[in-house]
């Protein structure tokens, strides 16, 4: 059963955080060692993608049903098996060279990473007590972001130095690290009774979440048209329709998708999504742009990233209170618009800018990703009961990952056209050059030396070349944010809603005062009596 641990539990957040700060590093710190591997290991621009890919699906078909593993069997056991899971498959990665079994490696590194990922929000609003909860869930949706620069700094900082092993080495000691924490700190919580596996949901949501990422991520490859890209989309919407079926007709539901007739759970779980979609595909544009435009090494452009944390944690640390004030809808707005402003400015850089004004850009983004995040997910996480948290925290983590997946295809597929359609524009030059240059911007580094004066005329054009790549996918970027912001006006509850939907979860855990059960009798009439009665202690209190 969950209970709350009163003893340390600044000890069993930071685990908490820590283990999912180690799933998302897992994925960036991968990028900035990309053009290292396909050196050393003679892999094609196909097999690097794969080698993100591969982790990132994974982890994004298999957190469902790792949720409610979780919610039946422990979230702490299950956590401790994912760490193992994931730390083994980098240690393993060490001892070849082999591009096949390093993806091999990076698949079975995915499948720890979703038996680690719902259990660690979960844990924190299952065991944590109440009057931490908010603090925590707030630290744990910065910590997701923050997780995503502290993964490129610290691959940046080992590749100046070191071997392109040495990224999948300290993920390796580092997950040991947090093995032995989480073994030593953090308390199991479960619900074996009320929770339920449901095997047929779990295939069908493998399938439906499966299909759509597939064809997300192999869509700018393929072609968006191909009969395979189009297969595989038509395989997982129907898979997701035949899931929502099945998940409305069995008694006990994976996921008890009724609850998206709420709107706040409505209204957060597609503020997440949009989220998701635009900053991890902001993210995936700074790396040329950092690399080919400011000319950045690895280590400056993880600390090129940094003034997001400026933005990023103040802003979380007061969302969910300031939720309470104003409301969800208005909180979230707020967020949605600072990332709007974000992507706005960021399309007015330009081969001639400096880095101030792209530090401006990180600050308000991480801020807009401070106020829009944390409330989205409380609101899912107040929907379900605490037993169904794995669940929970899952839903929150599939369109996490479902988003970043979704922005960082369309964002390269974007950045592309953008990039290559500009590259036809240059003259002078032979063909093998510019057979090169459009497959990436860094063969233009490697062959402008052997062009004597016409060298920096190359390498000038191909900025200019990656900074219209860079202001396409902003502008799209831009675009989806501002659907987003319109989208979450019209389904977000106001304060007054919201405040209801928290009343009644704390009418279930016995958190309630006096003043907010009259309040929660006149919204639930007769059907608040059995709850009172049980929870009496209340009315005794006082």
């Amino acid at each position: 059963m969950p209970r709350e641990s009163q003893s340390r539990p600044t000890l069993i957040l930071f685990t908490a955080v820590a283990s999912a700060v180690l799933v998302v590093a897992n994925i960036s710190s991968l990028n900035v060692a990309l053009p290292e591997l396909s050196r050393e290991l003679g892999a094609s621009q196909s097999d690097v993608q794969w080698m993100i890919d591969i982790y990132a699906f994974f982890l994004a078909t298999l957190l469902l049903p790792a949720g409610a593993l979780g919610d039946k069997y422990g979230r702490r056991r299950l956590l401790l098996t994912g760490i193992f899971i994931l730390g083994a498959a980098n240690a393993a990665t060490l001892i070849t060279n082999d591009v096949s079994f390093v993806i091999t490696f990076r698949a079975i590194s995915g499948v720890g990473a979703a038996c680690i990922f719902p259990a660690t929000l979960s844990t924190i609003t299952t065991t944590l007590p109440e009057d931490k909860r908010v603090r925590g869930v707030a630290i744990w949706t910065a910590s997701v972001f923050f997780g995503g620069l502290s993964g490129v700094l610290i691959s940046g900082a080992l590749m100046e130095n070191f071997w392109w092993g040495s990224v999948f080495f300290a993920m390796a000691i580092l997950a040991t690290v947090i093995f032995v924490f989480c073994w030593k700190y953090l308390p199991d919580s479960s619900n074996p009774k009320e929770a339920n596996i449901d095997p047929l949901g779990a295939i069908l949501s493998f399938v439906a979440v499966g299909g759509i990422v597939f064809g997300v991520m192999e869509g700018p490859t393929k072609g968006w048209s191909s009969s395979f890209i189009i297969t595989s989309f038509f395989v997982g919407v129907i898979a997701l329709i035949v899931f929502v079926a099945w998940e409305r007709h069995t008694p006990r539901p994976l996921l008890d998708v009724r609850m998206f007739s709420d709107r706040g759970v409505r209204s957060g779980s597609f503020s997440l999504l949009v989220q998701f979609t635009v900053a991890f595909g902001f993210f995936f544009l700074t790396v040329p742009l950092l690399a080919f435009v400011f000319g950045y090494g690895p280590l400056d452009m993880g600390l090129s990233l940094m003034p997001a944390a400026i933005g990023l944690f103040p802003a979380s640390a007061i969302a969910i209170p300031l939720t309470r004030k104003i409301g969800f809808r208005s909180v979230g707005t707020l967020g949605l618009l600072l990332l709007t402003g974000a992507f706005y400015l960021g399309t007015t850089l330009g081969v001639d800018s400096d880095y101030t004004l792209f530090a401006v850009v990180m600050v308000i983004y991480g801020a807009g990703i401070g106020f829009a995040s944390p409330p989205a997910t409380e609101i899912i996480v107040v929907a379900l009961p605490m037993e169904k948290q794995g669940v929970a925290s899952a839903l929150n983590d599939v369109l996490r990952e479902l988003g970043a997946v979704v922005g960082i295809a369309l964002s390269g597929s974007i950045f592309n056209a953008g990039y290559r359609k500009s590259i036809l524009s240059i003259e002078g030059f032979t063909q093998d050059v510019m057979d090169g240059v459009r497959e990436t911007p860094a063969a233009a580094g490697l062959i402008a030396p052997s062009l004597g004066d016409a060298g920096p005329i190359l390498l000038a054009q191909v900025s200019e070349a990656v900074v219209d790549g860079w202001t396409k996918g902003l502008w799209a970027a831009f675009i989806t944010a501002v659907v987003g912001v319109i989208g979450f006006l019209i389904w977000a509850p106001g304060r007054t809603s919201h405040q209801d939907s928290l009343n009644q979860k704390n009418l279930r855990t016995g958190t309630l005062d006096y003043r907010e059960v009259t309040k929660v009798l006149r919204i639930e009439g007769g059907r608040s009596r059995t709850s009172i009665t049980v929870k009496h202690q209340i009315f005794e209190k006082d």
